[in-house]
């Protein structure tokens, strides 16, 4: 009996010794060939593309389109996302959206249409369209990995908002969720891989979703600048270029010292507005003016119009609360717009005095 024991604890010993060897050998292996590890392991930054789109109408026709800088060095998780509502401007042709342009070129065969998508996408954003890394996949492939979460079903399942803001707000969520729950899809990741066009390998995939995961990088939504004209929805090209320069790839710590400020109360609660002046004031904040706002926000938005994420950041941690969204604008007065939600409490002596 002692010696069946003794020839099983041995056993067990080898197993182990050899499955550490594997690990240790793969390990190796894939920092080697690893591009993205050696860019994290350098503080040097990388880019990818991820695109979504819905083949079988069961997500409303939806069609994603992100471009992504990750800046290793700041830990920050640069993302542009793409507006598929904006026209593409062709010679002899009719100005038509990202989108329909998309879903005309699927009935000729997926892989042309993604092609000719990021060609089209280069017109409008020039170099970002070019990213070293790109994962494409359908929204099924990408429920298939997360949906089983509660939480990212509902956000995927609404595709009607009151305002553009909201719409980014439900993005920016879902960004979020996503991040959170990556390291431990690992095995839906690696089923559903065969299904996802892409450059990465699948070990290299996995290990891309560990290392940013590990780092917990600040997310940086970003709005693709555009204008309404004709009916239509346009790239605005020279904010695209600004915005390019001054944002995407620059360095984010590279911000004016004073940023004008609007605030409004999209809380439904009285008198937040104010009471957020006088404390982002308190903290020597430029508030151009306050006022009320027609719709009702869950979440406190700042939104950053001129490029000064770190400033937005600043009024995140004063308030506690909220979600920041960049939104490139030169024509806007203000520099940022700090819209109240309903998360945002703050109680001054007026409350206690009536309370």
């Amino acid at each position: 009996m002692f010696q069946t024991l003794k020839k099983i604890g041995k056993i067990k010993v080898i197993t182990i010794c050899l499955f550490l060897i594997v690990f240790v050998v793969v390990y190796i292996c894939v920092c080697k060939l690893d591009v993205v590890f050696r860019k994290i392991k350098d503080n040097d930054s990388f880019s990818f593309s991820v695109l979504l789109y819905d083949l079988d109408g069961a997500f409303a026709d939806r069609f994603d389109s992100y471009q992504i800088i990750y800046d290793c060095k700041n830990k920050l998780l640069k993302i542009l996302r793409v507006n598929t509502e904006a026209v593409v401007f062709k010679k002899k042709e009719k100005a038509r959206s990202l989108k329909t342009l998309f879903y005309e070129n699927v009935k000729k065969g997926l892989d042309s249409a993604v092609n000719k998508f990021y060609l089209d996408l280069y017109e409008v954003i020039c170099n970002a369209a070019s990213s070293d890394f790109y994962i494409n996949m359908s929204f099924k492939t990408f429920n298939d990995m997360f949906g089983s979460d509660e939480n990212i079903k509902s956000l995927l399942a609404v595709n009607k908002f009151e305002n553009k803001d909201l719409e980014l707000l439900s993005c920016l969520e879902t960004i979020e969720r996503v991040l959170c729950l990556l390291p431990y899809r690992f095995f839906k990741i690696q089923k559903n891989y065969k299904y996802i066009n892409t450059n990465i390998s699948k070990i290299l995939l996995t290990a891309l979703i560990f290392r940013i995961k590990k780092q917990k990088p600040i997310v940086m939504l970003c709005d693709m600048p555009v204008k309404y004209t004709r009916m239509r929805i346009e790239p605005n090209k020279q904010d695209i270029e600004e915005f390019l320069g001054k944002i995407y790839y620059n360095d984010v710590n590279i911000n004016k010292k004073n940023v004008a400020i609007d605030i409004k109360n999209a809380s439904g609660q009285f008198r937040m507005a104010e009471k957020v002046t006088w404390l982002l004031r308190a903290n020597k904040f430029d508030v151009l003016d306050w006022g009320s706002f027609p719709i009702v926000y869950d979440v406190t938005l700042i939104k950053d119009y001129k490029g000064n994420f770190i400033q937005a950041l600043k009024i995140f941690n004063i308030l506690g609360v909220g979600k920041i969204i960049v939104s490139y604008n030169s024509s806007v007065y203000a520099d940022m717009n700090v819209f109240i939600g309903k998360d945002c409490k703050i109680y001054d002596s007026f409350d206690k005095r009536w309370g």
